[in-house]
């Protein structure tokens, strides 16, 4: 009988827990307004056709309450006839939201801070979205450096009837901290510099014009994790932050001074290392790209470095799934660390096949060629990432995702590549410039770098080669030039170049016209970094307008000449970026000649090499290169001189800083510049952040022209020194280069010493 009455108890319960099907739902409204009935299905779980239950409907009322927009929120369930559940909502929305208002507020505009709301005039007020809203504002505040701001949101009402209000929030902006002083206590492994270095909160004598240097409190724990970091790198495991004291400094109260009191403990040693979970590969072949060893003392940037250098074996040879971590068990007595990597292998996954989308112009051959991976190799993370690179590096796309998906076989998946197809064919082009070598020049430009010029059917676009049409005119310089880019010469990595130009130059004693066309094939040799070039150019020069009372040396060169050039050059370049260079190196050498037998005017050669070295400090802040360029060029008759046009002068912004352009070279009788048969330039520069997209850099640069062929005296070599800007302004394509350099030694005669500005401010912008 007791087992009976439980029993009947329990199903007493449970009717009144569950009840039958939900045969309908419906909302009744009151107030001022009305939601959608989408937007409140969305936030209920008691919906038609599910099985009623008490407990959904308790939750429902509490989640729709719980948006903001309701004072009130009630619900009926009522049974049927056909024993189903009709339920019904009742809900009483709040006051009409007319405007959203703000106050205080005097560094910031009101339309720039609306944008930081989410509440919506017009609408039913919601506090949810007055709570949300408030917190994006301080958040807003703390972005730009005030801390101490605060936010104070409330309700008016704007009728008798409360049924209108307004939103207003009240901003104290107090000030924008700045970091002052930052100093440190209970420091020996690392002098203050050093742990200066790492940390978000750091003094910066700009500050005072800039938003760098700038308290932010909500960075003073990420600092704790990077003195850590920077601790453990020494093999300090017990290292900890124990308080940093703020002070405001009585004399500013802008600024704050801040003070880490450190406890960094005793560095540990490493003692066994041990891999677990390897099948692929034995346990003692992983050990040694582990740059850790026993008796050593731990670094957590070598644990780190074993890390990667294990996941790119595995990644590399198919185990996309691949997972390593390091278990830490540290010996507090004798302050020795063992290590255990913990490896998680999952199975070796290869390539069957690879699916493109999105591509509706561009050829499918033309992105397949430039993958990094093919069907049937191991599944490569690295060569995923190469893969999606060089395809956003060829400029067609505008988004490229690679994922792996489900294939028939376990141990293979597809590759599928999506693309977003950019949607200018033509990119037309307007800008100018103006440096102290070519002074003002304007230029117009039309290019596609998607062009197919065997495919008129789909406007000779989608074959990946490059195509430019380009006029420039300036005070000294006008031109013209088409230039033909095939990447992929015959379907082969090889590209093939071709251009046809006029361009005219006026210099300071006579004018230079060359028309002519080029050519060039370039092929991969060794690895993706070297590179050699056979190229072809057949040029007219035309040397005219030369001034009066020239010397007869300068007037033998007057009038026109050919020039039939076969070359060869050998590259080699490591650069992480081709503009803007911080490590890597590049190496290039060239040999030309210009022989009467293929239709020049004069015999003679060109021999040439260059190189430039990028290393870099501090996280990139710092950019330290060195550069040098060598050449010499020579008639076949070493008795007779190379033509004037060919000759080398060096001297401004891009060669010897500090001399007037093109004034340094040999010259003739009466002091003017004819040019010199070799040359020697040497560089030095050294980069440094100043604010966002400005740096400094001083410089040296060292060389001199000579008039023979061979000849390299150093008793006669010219150096210029100085300091200079760098400024990538957004949306601009070329940097602004701004340079004050002085003579330091001078053998150029009649050369004045004084300090040269040197500019070059160069753009171009696109529609």
């Amino acid at each position: 009988m007791k087992k009976s009455a439980f029993a009947l108890t329990l199903l007493l319960a449970a009717a009144n827990l569950f009840g039958g099907r939900i045969a309908s739902v419906k909302f009744v409204q009151s107030g001022p307004s009305k939601l959608d009935e989408s937007v409140l299905l969305m936030n209920i779980q008691s919906k038609t056709g599910t099985i009623y239950r008490v407990d959904s409907l308790d939750e429902d009322i509490k989640h729709l309450y719980s948006i903001g927009y309701f004072d009130d929120v009630r619900a009926e369930a009522k049974d049927n006839a056909a024993g189903e559940t009709d339920i019904t909502f009742h809900l009483k929305l709040k006051p009409l939201l007319r405007k959203v208002l703000i106050e205080g507020n005097a560094k910031f505009k009101t339309a720039e801070l609306l944008k930081e709301t989410t509440l919506a005039p017009n609408g039913p007020f919601s506090t949810a979205k007055l709570r949300e809203s408030a917190q994006k504002l301080r958040e807003f505040y703390r972005s730009k450096g005030y801390h101490q701001a605060t936010v104070t949101p409330r309700v008016v009402e704007v009728d008798k009837d409360g049924k209108e209000m307004d939103a207003v929030f009240t901003v104290a902006e107090h000030l924008r901290l700045k970091v002052n002083n930052v100093t440190f206590e209970g420091n020996k492994a690392y002098g203050e510099g050093e742990l200066k270095g790492v940390l978000a909160n750091r003094h910066s004598f700009l500050s005072r014009f800039f938003e760098i240097g700038l308290y932010d409190e909500h960075e003073l724990e990420n600092d704790k994790l990077r003195l850590r970091d920077l601790y453990m790198n020494k093999g300090y495991l017990d290292f900890k932050v124990d308080e940093i004291k703020v002070t405001p400094d009585p004399e500013d109260p802008e600024y704050v001074d801040l003070h880490f009191v450190l406890s960094e403990g005793e560095p540990y040693t490493v003692g066994d290392i041990t891999i677990r979970g390897s099948t692929e590969m034995k346990p003692e072949e992983l050990l040694k790209f582990i740059p850790l060893e026993s008796g050593g003392v731990y670094s957590l940037e070598k644990e780190n470095a074993g890390k990667q250098r294990i996941s790119r074996i595995y990644n590399g040879r198919g185990f996309i799934d691949f997972y390593c971590k390091v278990n830490r068990n540290a010996d507090y007595a004798t302050h020795k660390v063992d290590l255990v990597f913990e490896l998680a292998e999952g199975r070796r996954q290869y390539v069957n096949k690879i699916i493109i989308k999105g591509n509706t112009a561009t050829k499918e051959k033309v992105i397949r060629r430039e993958l990094a991976i093919q069907p049937g190799d191991p599944i490569d993370r690295n060569r995923l990432d190469a893969s999606k690179s060089r395809l956003m590096g060829m400029g067609y796309f505008q988004k490229v995702d690679i994922n792996t998906v489900n294939a028939d076989k376990l141990d293979e998946k597809n590759i599928e590549i999506k693309v977003d197809e950019r949607r200018d064919f033509i990119n037309f082009k307007i800008g100018g410039g103006f440096s102290d070598m070519n002074s003002l020049v304007g230029m117009i430009e039309a290019s596609s770098n998607n062009f197919d010029i065997t495919d008129p059917g789909n406007w000779f676009y989608g074959g990946g080669q490059r195509l430019r049409v380009r006029g420039i005119a300036g005070i000294d310089t006008y031109g013209f030039n088409v230039d033909f880019t095939e990447p992929w010469f015959l379907d082969r990595r090889i590209r093939f170049d071709l251009s046809g130009y006029m361009n005219e130059i006026n210099y300071s004693k006579w004018d230079e016209v060359r028309t002519g066309v080029r050519t060039a094939i370039t092929a991969r040799i060794f690895d993706e970094f070297t590179s050699i070039t056979g190229g072809y150019k057949f040029e007219q020069v035309n040397v005219r307008n030369m001034d009066d009372g020239v010397s007869q040396e300068l007037l033998d060169q007057k009038g026109r000449q050919w020039v039939s050039q076969f070359s060869v050059m050998l590259d080699r370049d490591t650069r992480d970026n081709l503009i803007d260079p911080t490590s890597g190196y590049n190496i290039n050498v060239l040999g030309a000649v210009s022989p009467k037998l293929a239709g020049s005017t004069e015999n003679f050669y060109r021999l040439e090499a260059k190189g430039s070295y990028y290393y870099s400090f501090w996280d990139k802040a710092i950019v330290l290169m060195l550069g040098a360029k060598i050449g010499t060029v020579a008639n076949f008759d070493r008795d007779k001189e190379v033509p004037l046009f060919e000759r080398y002068f060096l001297g401004g912004g891009d060669s010897l800083r500090g001399f007037p352009y093109r004034e340094v070279s040999p010259v003739d009788e009466n002091g003017a510049n004819v040019g010199g048969q070799s040359m020697l330039l040497i560089t030095g520069e050294v980069s440094h952040p100043i604010w966002r997209f400005i740096r400094g850099a001083a410089f040296v640069d060292i060389g001199n022209a000579w008039a023979d062929s061979y000849n390299y005296s150093l008793n006669k070599i010219n150096i210029g020194a100085g300091y200079g800007l760098r400024i990538k302004l957004p949306y601009l394509n070329a940097p602004i280069r701004l340079d004050l350099a002085y003579p330091v030694l001078s053998n150029q005669e009649d050369l004045d010493k004084k300090l040269r500005f040197h500019f070059n401010m160069g753009f171009t912008f696109g529609r």
